[in-house]
C-alpha cells in the first residue's frame, strides 16, 4: 500500500509541475539536439532572434485597449537608466494597462538578426528574460511570417506572471494556441518554426502602469 501510495504522490506532483505552463518544464531546452529537417537527421544549436545589443528594434508596434484607456511605447532601453539583463542594450516598453480587465496592452518587433523572417525550425521552445513587476499577468505571442514555409498566422502563448526581477521564462511551442483574432485565419493551422515573424508580448488589463524590460530572446 505504501509503494501505491508513493506512485500516486510523484504522478499528481508531475501533473501538477506540468500544469504551471510556460514557467516548468522537465525538457531542457539549453542543449543541441538531434532533429529530422527535410527527412536528415541534423544537429540543431540554440538560435538567437534578439538581445538588442544592435540598439535598434526592427519593426517594432505596440497596441491597446483604447475603450479602457490603455497606451503603450515600446522602444530600445537607456543604458544611463535602464539596466539590461545582459550586455548594453534590452527592449524597453513604457505601459498603462487601463481600466479594462478584458486585456490592456501589448508590442512586439521582428528580428535584427533575420531579413524579413527569423528561422527557428528544428527548435521546441521559445525562451526569454523579463523584467515587470510582481503579480503583472502577461503572455508571450510569436506571428508568423508570409515567407519561408509559414503563412501568417499569430500564436499566443499561455499566462505566465512577473517576479519584480529579471527571471528567465521558458515556453514550448506546443504551449502555444492560435489566435483567432489576428493574423492569417485560413492557414495550416500549424506553427511554422521557419518563418518567424515578430515576437511580442501582451499585458492583462486593469494591472496599472509600470515598465516591462525584455533581453536575450532565443529559440532552442
Amino acid at each position: 500500500m505504501k509503494k501505491i501510495s508513493l506512485i500516486a504522490i510523484l504522478t499528481a506532483a508531475v501533473i501538477l509541475l506540468n500544469g504551471c505552463a510556460g514557467m516548468v518544464s522537465f525538457r531542457n531546452p539549453n542543449k543541441a539536439k538531434v532533429v529530422k529537417i527535410a527527412g536528415q537527421s541534423q544537429v540543431v544549436q540554440p538560435v538567437k532572434y534578439e538581445d538588442f545589443e544592435n540598439g535598434t528594434l526592427v519593426g517594432s508596434y505596440g497596441y491597446q485597449n483604447t475603450a479602457g484607456g490603455a497606451a503603450v511605447k515600446y522602444m530600445i532601453s537607456d543604458p544611463s537608466t535602464d539596466k539590461a539583463h545582459d550586455g548594453q542594450y534590452c527592449g524597453k516598453a513604457v505601459y498603462d494597462t487601463g481600466t479594462n480587465s478584458d486585456w490592456g496592452c501589448g508590442f512586439g518587433s521582428g528580428s535584427s538578426y533575420g531579413a524579413g523572417y527569423f528561422d527557428a525550425t528544428g527548435r521546441e521552445y521559445v525562451t526569454f528574460w523579463a523584467k515587470l513587476p510582481e503579480n503583472f499577468t502577461f503572455y508571450v505571442f510569436i506571428n508568423e511570417a508570409a515567407a519561408n514555409g509559414a503563412d501568417g498566422e499569430n500564436w499566443s502563448g499561455p499566462s505566465i506572471t512577473g517576479s519584480g526581477k529579471w527571471i528567465e521564462y521558458t515556453v514550448p511551442f506546443d504551449e502555444f494556441f492560435k489566435n483567432v483574432y489576428a493574423g492569417n485565419q485560413m492557414g495550416n493551422n500549424t506553427f511554422d518554426p521557419p518563418g518567424i515573424g515578430q515576437v511580442g508580448f501582451q499585458l492583462g488589463g486593469n494591472q496599472g502602469k509600470s515598465i516591462f524590460l525584455v533581453d536575450d530572446i532565443w529559440f532552442k
